[in-house]
């Protein structure tokens, strides 16, 4: 991994979910979507009929069974509309990451 800004995703917890970084400062965001309403990110669930929720530490795209537990060409496809989405409204590149990554670096995860 670098030290540049990068969006950090992958499929943990049935679901896909996304570790947006802070715009200041090391870390992630607790909140990334919060209690206001933001039309970019329910336009990029909308693109794969999924809710997007975002006050536990990291951005939750609520995926059914048939996408988590699905073949991986179902999970790929799921990505490849949602990541390119993702780095055009935050202006970042995004990285798969693997689930033990992603829980070292959940901000809810490292809170003391």
């Amino acid at each position: 991994m670098t030290d540049a800004k990068q969006l950090l995703w992958c499929w943990v917890s049935s679901g896909f979910q996304v570790l947006v970084p802070k715009r200041r400062g090391y870390g992630f965001l607790r909140v990334p979507y919060g209690h206001h309403h933001d039309a970019a990110l329910d336009a990029i669930g909308a693109l794969v009929s999924v809710d997007v929720f975002g006050l536990d530490g990291a951005l939750f795209f609520e995926c059914a069974g048939s996408v988590f537990h699905g073949a991986p060409a179902v999970r790929e496809a799921f990505a490849a509309k949602v990541v390119p989405a993702l780095e055009r409204h935050y202006g970042l590149s995004a990285l798969e990451i693997s689930p033990d990554e992603f829980w070292q670096l959940h901000p809810l995860e490292r809170a003391e």
